[in-house]
């Protein structure tokens, strides 16, 4: 499946190319994924990228903020033919299990990018000054070998978090020091930098009929949605009489 680079998060802005290559994954694929796929966060989404990257070398290229949507969609065509989903989710006011089914034309949006964010920033953290970048999977993957290596931290959203922050690597403990002690108006900064850069995707509306000032309503964020391959399958890709004939 060839997908545009515009039809991505970042818009495709200022890629070299046009186009990325994801498709789903067959039954021999989803087998070997159950089986090698690390149980770890951190490995599991190293996992991730590697896949993609075995299909695609470009994606290597790629932004983050774009990332998760490609494995969000790798695993979307994985589990639908038609590029639906029927998500599932707890009511948290009755406890009721809501399911809507959504598809990825009409209900996954992406927020308006600004192109004045793609060109980085510069940031006060502290009372240091430091440069951002809009970091690539490659970016990130530099950053996350560090820590799958010395175990410091192991929250992805972190770890995307200090990947934003210019020449990681040759300041790397005074970098993570001030973003992990950060206090005050450096916490709300290093949150708007988070949903300016990672959180693209809107998320999903789900609503109860027990629904009294809200509290029957939630949001679903996307790149959660698929967990369990086999699962989502089976939701998803119900067979009938006509699949199997007993004699």
């Amino acid at each position: 499946m060839e997908i545009l680079t515009t039809q991505l998060p970042s818009g495709g802005y200022k890629y070299p190319f046009t186009t990325v290559n994801i498709s789903p994954m067959n039954f021999l694929q989803i087998t070997k994924y159950l089986e090698n796929c690390p149980k770890d966060p951190l490995e599991k989404y190293l996992y991730d990228i590697r896949l993609l990257k075995q299909e695609d070398p470009r994606i290597e290229d790629c932004y983050v903020m774009d990332l998760d949507f490609l494995i969000f969609l790798k695993k979307l065509i994985t589990v639908s033919d038609d590029l639906t989903y029927t998500i599932s989710a707890k009511c948290p006011s009755c406890g009721k299990i809501l399911k809507k089914k959504i598809s990825l034309e009409n209900d996954i949006h992406f927020k308006q990018i600004d192109s004045k964010i793609m060109e980085g920033a510069q940031i006060r953290l502290g009372d240091r000054s430091y440069d951002t970048i809009v970091p690539t999977v490659k970016d990130l993957e530099e950053v996350m070998g560090m820590y799958i290596r010395y175990r410091k931290i192991t929250d992805i959203r972190l770890i995307k978090t200090i990947s934003l922050i210019k020449n990681f690597k040759i300041a790397a403990n005074q970098i993570e020091k001030d973003v992990l002690e950060a206090t005050h108006s450096d916490i709300t900064l290093l949150l708007a930098l988070q949903e300016l850069y990672f959180d693209r995707l809107e998320g999903v509306e789900l609503s109860c009929s027990c629904n009294k000032e809200g509290r029957g309503s939630m949001t679903v964020s996307v790149d959660s949605l698929i967990v369990d391959f086999f699962r989502d399958i089976l939701n998803n890709c119900p067979i009938n009489e006509s699949k199997i004939l007993f004699k």
